[in-house]
């Protein structure tokens, strides 16, 4: 796994700089998203054991992909439109972030994309998305915990986060779609 940099130079790259492999992939935040995204409210920060970069930012997500400059970029930068909150084709981690943050869905990309660039990434590349899977499920079984992951993730420490976090994205969705 390399050190974490902030996705602003990723982008600023065009993606160019990151690994068209499979693999696994880490968002780091400031230590203050512990209390911005309301974890420290729903959790005891004091029981969870997060992936600490050397800067001092704390992994709050995890995740694998088949190509990891196509994943990053779709989490960092798709476009916000109807059709993909509508279908459920919006990223995941997107969606959290924004109905999070409370970002207006119908203006939101400049803000969104602001937001992710203040955050850091770092990857793991792999030979086979088999490989990334094996290391993903290790990761959201292991000894750390990923308040942002929501499916599979089943820690006792997270239930009540991650229930308060399906149900302010069904709401947000709700709101955006039907305005």
């Amino acid at each position: 796994m390399n050190q974490p940099q902030l996705l602003s130079i990723s982008r600023n790259h065009k993606w160019s700089n990151l690994p068209t492999s499979s693999g696994v992939y880490w968002w780091y935040f400031p230590p203050t998203a512990l209390e911005q995204l309301r974890i420290s409210e729903f959790c005891n920060v004091e029981k969870l054991k997060l992936r600490t970069a050397l800067d001092g930012r704390i992994c709050l997500y995890h995740g694998l992909a088949k190509n990891l400059a196509q994943r990053v970029e779709w989490h960092a930068a798709q476009k916000l439109t109807f059709s993909c909150l509508e279908s459920g084709f919006l990223s995941t981690f997107r969606l959290t972030l924004l109905a999070l943050n409370e970002i207006d869905y119908s203006g939101g990309d400049v803000e969104i994309n602001n937001y992710f660039d203040d955050l850091s990434l770092s990857w793991k590349s792999t030979n086979t998305r088999e490989e990334a899977e094996l290391i993903e499920r290790s990761e959201l079984h292991g000894e750390y915990h990923y308040p942002l992951n929501i499916q599979g993730n089943k820690r006792p420490e997270l239930l009540n986060y991650i229930n308060l976090l399906k149900v302010i994205r069904k709401n947000y969705k709700r709101r955006n779609i039907y305005l």
